[in-house]
């Protein structure tokens, strides 16, 4: 940066963040239309706590499926191992009783027997999956035999990488490890022959689909005209799609109970659905909810594949159990017939049900393997005592789940502290002020989290952050391989490797001048015609045969430079710079994006493995989540996440604000006895995350689109007042 324009570019920034922050509270009151009212508390927290809250008892709305649920999880303790009993240890190089208290040793070691760890939050899940990789190559399993199933790369690298250092061998790197996006990619690649598909399939995206829907509403004429009755977007049409198949019911049982207000579009949805099949088996992809089910379908009805895979798979470890959906249960009970697995998860953390994780999973896991044995690991190395008797005791509440007690040796530490402010805006001021507080005793920013049911209920916050110049990142926000200029780049080489990619072709085509919606569907037509070869020639006369003439002769000049990313990517960059600098004004910053791509393309020596890594796991956890931008040289910024996004994370103090009932439980989730519970398990999450200060807070009126809300959260009537402490009363 030019020294000169220093004065010039802090001046601008201010002036930037100026403008986000009016913007910013601008919004606040017209975009989730909340009044504060009283300016004085009209009664004390205390006083409301100590009385009883009315609310909804489902006791004779229970169905027969969840009394069973509940009374099975009631007798899970007679399936418990002995924690003591002792293992033959000798020989090798790992001290693990030393390492490991005892629930955790049992876990690694016991072999014998179907496995299922009930890992409370913060007691070391991590550790025993790491340990375990560990003892099986330790008792003879090859590395190319254990099968990790995690749900990010991220997860499954890092318990990799440990179990390297603690063998100090470098061939725990053929473990099977990854997501079940990617063993599904692995296993139908490696064995295309026997399942009927081609090998060179594309992955593609939730966006590619959008894409595709929208084309197809192109076609069947259901794109909306100027006046006529609206028609759904093409991402919620994806939404929908993938939800049916996520959850396993029809288009029109997910309609009628998540958008009934779509209900006249059932038969176009089906007519959509139909033809969105046949354009991605035509054009040789997969989306990931494709990926799953063909290997979950190819499992059950294809006996030599799945013999194949069970005979590969000598041991199965499967971490964040609770998490799982249905077809992936089914994946891992069809590959696992010989009892050769251990799961892990916490079902107090099951907070997904909306992606179509089935709660029931990890609870059903006992009677889907009647001979398993149950470890708990109970203590917790995160938290303190004092914030781990507040979550014990709201989960000792809840209706649905295994039963536990964590407890921790940290003792020092304060109890959670509960304050309720007069409105939104002192609310805000509250937490921003005890983090300034708090900071003075050498924490730093990154130290803070503010974890809220939705993210709009942290603006107030985000304002009074900006107003003091505090950085902060909200996670979320467009991920990084989300962004438009970082997918036209995927595009360019999905077709390298896939020239039938339609959807690829599409997308790049339409950057082109002279070209839209139906004169790319013409070209792609040409192109499968030609069985995916390049002919410059195809189209010479046409208005926009010179630029498209440049981008195929740019296709045949890569052909000629092999496979390798850090030569692709070069001549793509240099064809596509002009074209986005034409369509963006922002070129400068996603320019920056841009070389952060080719810069993670670089690390791979194969495009293959290039593109289905970055489909199937973006590297979106390390930069998508900067929505406020910030100097990486100056201090790390706090972090504002909704509670969904904050799971696994952990930070030294933790803000929950907006703990009203009707906000937390959100009153969009009390129709029923699982809705309340989940909500539940989202808020033990939130408070789960602190290691060392815990901060609920609320405002004490708020009011919502249809509805006033003034009283705590339900789950705070439950907890007993001696584990927490109420601030200014």
């Amino acid at each position: 940066m030019d020294p000169t324009n220093d004065d010039k570019n802090k001046r601008d920034d201010r002036e930037g963040q100026s403008v986000d922050l009016d913007r910013l509270l601008d919004g606040l009151l017209f975009d989730t239309n909340i009044v504060s009212y009283s300016k004085q508390k009209k009664e004390g927290l205390k006083d409301l706590l100590s009385k009883p809250l009315q609310v909804e008892n489902f006791d004779t709305q229970i169905p027969t499926y969840l009394r069973t649920l509940m009374d099975a999880a009631k007798h899970i303790d007679e399936k418990l191992v002995d924690i003591y009993r002792t293992y033959d240890l000798s020989n090798l190089k790992i001290n693990y009783k030393k390492e490991l208290n005892p629930q955790q040793l049992a876990a690694v070691c016991t072999l014998d027997k179907p496995l299922l760890v009930i890992a409370g939050a913060g007691t070391g899940k991590t550790r025993v999956i790491t340990y375990k990789v560990s003892y099986l190559i330790e008792k003879g399993f090859e590395p190319n035999e254990i099968l990790l199933l995690t749900f990010t790369r991220k997860s499954a690298n890092e318990m990799l990488n440990r179990v390297q250092k603690l063998l100090h061998a470098k061939s725990i790197t053929n473990v099977l490890g990854g997501t079940f996006h990617s063993f599904a990619n692995y296993a139908l690649r490696k064995y295309h022959a026997l399942v009927g598909l081609p090998p060179n399939f594309t992955i593609i995206d939730g966006e590619d689909v959008v894409d595709i829907i929208s084309l197809l509403k192109t076609e069947l004429n259901l794109t909306p005209k100027k006046g006529s009755k609206h028609f759904p977007k093409s991402s919620t049409i994806q939404s929908i799609f993938s939800k049916a198949k996520n959850h396993e019911l029809g288009i029109e049982n997910v309609i009628a109970e998540y958008f009934p207000e779509y209900e006249r579009f059932v038969k176009d949805f089906h007519r959509i659905y139909t033809l969105l099949a046949a354009y991605k088996q035509r054009s040789n992809l997969m989306d990931y909810d494709d990926l799953i089910d063909i290997l979950r379908d190819k499992l059950k009805t294809n006996t030599h594949f799945r013999q194949v895979l069970q005979a590969k798979v000598a041991y199965i470890l499967v971490d964040e159990y609770q998490d799982t959906n249905n077809i992936q249960r089914e994946i891992v009970e069809l590959l696992s017939q010989k009892g050769n697995i251990t799961v892990v998860g916490d079902d107090a953390q099951s907070i997904y049900s909306f992606r179509g994780a089935n709660f029931e999973n990890i609870l059903r896991f006992p009677q889907h393997f009647e001979n398993c044995g149950v470890v708990k690991i109970e203590e917790n190395y995160r938290s303190t005592q004092r914030i781990l008797d507040f979550t014990n005791k709201l989960m000792e509440s809840a209706r649905i789940g295994f039963k536990k007690e964590l407890f921790s040796r940290l003792h020092k530490g304060r109890k959670p502290r509960i304050n309720r402010l007069v409105d939104t805006t002192e609310e805000a001021a509250y937490i921003v002020d005890t983090i300034m507080t708090l900071k003075e005793n050498d924490l730093e920013y990154s130290d803070f989290a503010i974890l809220s049911r939705a993210s709009w209920q942290s603006n107030f916050v985000q304002a009074e952050l900006m107003k003091r110049n505090i950085p902060f990142i909200v996670v979320g926000g467009i991920k990084f391989g989300e962004r438009r200029h970082v997918k036209d780049m995927v595009s360019f080489l999905k077709i390298m490797m896939n020239p039938m990619d339609a959807v690829a072709w599409h997308r790049i085509l339409k950057l082109l001048e002279g070209i839209g919606d139906v004169r790319a569907k013409e070209i792609i037509v040409k192109i499968h015609e030609q069985h995916g070869r390049i002919e410059t020639n195809l189209f010479e006369g046409k208005k926009h045969g010179e630029h498209l003439k440049e981008l195929l002769d740019l296709f045949n000049r890569m052909q000629q430079l092999g496979s390798a990313p850090v030569d692709l990517i070069p001549p793509i960059y240099e064809f596509y710079k002009p074209l986005l600098k034409q369509l963006e004004d922002d070129f400068d910053a996603r320019e920056i994006d841009l070389e952060i791509f080719a810069e993670i393309a670089a690390k791979y020596e194969d495009l293959e493995k290039f593109l289905a890594d970055f489909t199937l796991e973006p590297p979106s956890n390390r930069y998508q989540d900067k929505t406020i931008p910030f100097d990486e040289s100056d201090e790390k910024p706090l972090t504002i996440s909704t509670i969904h996004s904050a799971k696994g994370l952990e930070w030294h103090t933790v803000f929950v604000p907006f703990a009203l009932d009707g906000i937390l439980p959100s009153v969009r989730s009390m129709a029923s006895l699982e809705e309340i519970e989940e909500e539940r398990r989202l808020f033990y999450v939130a408070c789960s995350r602190a290691k060392e200060n815990l901060f609920i807070t609320m405002p004490a009126y708020v009011s919502s689109w249809d509805a006033v809300f003034t009283k705590p959260s339900r789950f705070l009537y439950g907890i007993s007042d001696n584990t927490y402490d109420i601030i200014n009363e």
